[in-house]
Formats: structure tokens, C-alpha cells, sequence
């Protein structure tokens, strides 16, 4: 027979060991930023296409999805998450995750995964519905158990929790000390003049200046060797209409993380470049934007462009899943118990 305080032990490093066969590990910010071109904690209501994989926390309206998908970095994500219901859209590669309902759709490849309905949609790759099916096209095949790539896809699909994983990055990235990075405004333009620490990150304190900041109608970027730019700024709204100059939108857009961490409502007038990370915040792009698109909500009426994030900002890793620690917990407890009737 196990002595008891052996079994304890024995019930505890497999509680450690657990995550080691989780089905998928939730993702650092880091991983979001390079992975997902778009996180939106709600909605998305769009006439508009996104380069890379896309996840929304509710229902998904209208839109093109996964467009270069073969440009993006590697990830067990599909072209499309929808928490909730989607309708009305193209998935143009790596196929879709459907919490509720799908109607009125094209997969055109990869797998799908259908919580709810599907209607009106032609799935051009695998396709499981768990609900009713009518006046659908299964071109890939109707199949009635999850393939590898759907389990993969749709483990991935709820394995993060991006609230909590964005909202911490944003907290983290206005915790950074400015690193004398400047701007100068020059009538209607601004030139943003990089500092870059040691670890070639470059800090911009914008909160004095970002009310008169997001008026103007040019930008202008010197990034002096800077490998990763915050721009800090707590404005709570703003239509953002300057042109950035000399290609900059695209120049910036893998670098640049541009911290609304206190925006409930923000417009995006012209060519825009850099990552959008604003977690409380409606954003309604009117123009394309180089780079990812992390927000509450999104209402996207000009293209969101592939710029995987490429800096070297320690970014915060995901917390440990509750559901280890109240285990561990547990056995601590059962540990104590043990050691008391010893």
C-alpha cells in the first residue's frame, strides 16, 4: 500500500505536470500580437477585409477574412473565431471557428467548425454543424466528429483570454519610464523623435500633448534605430486624420504599439500604422491600418493590414489557469490533512 503522504505527492505532480497535456496553451501578448491581426473583445461589423486570423469575443457582421493568410506567422487558430453568431462574410483561408450561428457565408478553404446553424453557406474545406443545416454547400465535405484540425482550431478558439491577457499588456506598457523620446510640432504637423533604451525600445509619454496631438493633420517618424515604439497616451477620444508621412504607416506598422489604455471611442480618418491596442474602446477605421487591431469593438470600414509585431518589449505572460491553482490548492490542503493525522 501508497503511504498516504505519498499519494499526496503523487496527486500533485500531476497537477503540475497538467498543462503539459492541455490541449492548447493560452497565449503570451506577445503571441496575440504576432498571431492575430485583429482581436475584438465584443463585436465586428464590417464592409471591409483583415490580412490575417481574426477573433471576436461575440457576434461577427459582414467582412473578408484570412485575405494573406500564407503571409502570417504560424498559429492553431482559424482565418475566423466568432465566439457568438457570424453572417454575412468570406473566410478566404484557414477556415473558421462558429460559436453560434453561420448563415450567408463562404468558407472558401480550410476547416469549419459550427456551434450552432449553418444556412445559406458554401463550406469549400471540412465542415462540422452541430445544429440544423439547410440550403448549405458542403463542397469540402459535411464530416460528424471534429478532424485534428478542427480539434486544434476550436481547442484554440477559447484557450486565451484576451481581456485579461490585452488589458494587462496595456496596463504593463504605460507602467514604462519615457525614454526622452520627443515630439515637435511644427504647425499643422508633428514630428515624433525617437529615444531608444538599451533593449531598443523607444517610450513616448504622449498624455501632456494627445488632445492637440490627434488634431493634427501630419506625422512624421524618426525612429533612429528604435526596434519598438510605445506611444502612451490617454486620451478617451479622438479622430485620428493625420497622414503619415514618407510610407511611415508601413515603415512603423511591425514596431509601433500605440497604447489608447484609458479610449472608449476612436476613429480612424486616413492611413494609419502601427498596432491599435485600446481594450475599452469602439474603433471605426474609415482607412486602412498597418498593423493589428486589439479593441473592445470594432466597426472596420477600411482594410486591416498584416504587420506581425516584431519588437522586443517584455511583454507579460498569461497567468497560470485557475482552474491549476484551486487543484493545487486542494492537495495542499489534503497535504495538511495528511501531516495532522501522522
Amino acid at each position: 500500500m501508497v503511504p498516504r503522504f505519498q499519494s499526496v505527492a503523487i496527486l500533485a505532480a500531476l497537477a503540475l505536470a497538467a498543462p503539459s497535456f492541455a490541449a492548447t496553451a493560452p497565449l503570451t501578448a506577445k503571441q496575440v500580437l504576432n498571431q492575430l491581426n485583429v482581436v475584438s473583445l465584443n463585436t465586428i461589423d464590417s464592409t471591409s477585409h483583415v490580412d490575417g486570423r481574426t477573433w471576436a469575443g461575440g457576434s461577427v457582421s459582414g467582412g473578408d477574412y484570412g485575405q494573406h493568410l500564407s503571409q502570417a506567422p504560424a498559429s492553431s487558430y482559424a482565418g475566423l473565431t466568432a465566439q457568438g453568431a457570424a453572417s454575412n462574410l468570406h473566410v478566404n483561408g484557414g477556415g473558421a471557428v462558429i460559436g453560434g450561428s453561420l448563415a450567408n457565408a463562404t468558407i472558401n478553404s480550410g476547416s469549419s467548425v459550427v456551434k450552432g446553424s449553418a444556412s445559406n453557406t458554401n463550406f469549400n474545406g471540412p465542415a462540422y454543424v452541430a445544429g440544423a443545416s439547410g440550403w448549405n454547400n458542403f463542397n469540402g465535405g459535411r464530416v460528424t466528429d471534429l478532424t485534428s484540425a478542427m480539434q486544434s482550431a476550436n481547442a484554440a478558439a477559447g484557450s486565451t483570454n484576451f481581456k485579461q491577457v490585452l488589458t494587462s499588456l496595456s496596463t504593463s506598457l504605460n507602467s514604462l519610464s519615457a525614454t526622452g523620446s520627443t515630439v515637435a510640432v511644427n504647425g499643422n504637423k508633428a514630428v515624433f523623435n525617437a529615444k531608444a533604451n538599451a533593449s531598443g525600445v523607444a517610450v513616448f509619454d504622449l498624455e501632456s500633448i494627445d488632445e492637440n496631438l490627434f488634431k493634427l493633420g501630419e506625422f512624421e517618424f524618426n525612429l533612429h534605430g528604435a526596434s519598438t515604439v510605445i506611444f502612451n497616451t490617454d486620451v478617451k477620444t479622438a479622430s485620428i486624420g493625420a497622414n503619415f508621412l514618407g510610407g511611415s504607416a508601413q515603415a512603423i506598422g511591425s514596431k509601433a504599439i500605440w497604447n489608447f489604455y484609458n479610449a472608449t471611442d476612436l476613429t480612424i480618418g486616413s492611413q494609419f500604422g502601427g498596432a491599435v491596442l485600446a481594450t475599452g474602446a469602439t474603433l471605426t477605421n474609415w482607412q486602412n491600418i498597418e498593423g493589428g487591431v486589439y479593441v473592445k469593438d470594432l466597426v472596420q470600414r477600411g482594410e486591416i493590414h498584416l504587420q506581425a509585431f516584431t519588437g522586443n518589449v517584455p511583454l507579460m505572460p498569461v497567468p497560470e489557469p485557475t482552474t491549476v491553482w484551486l487543484l493545487l490548492g486542494g492537495l495542499a490542503v489534503l497535504g495538511a490533512r495528511a501531516k495532522q493525522r501522522r
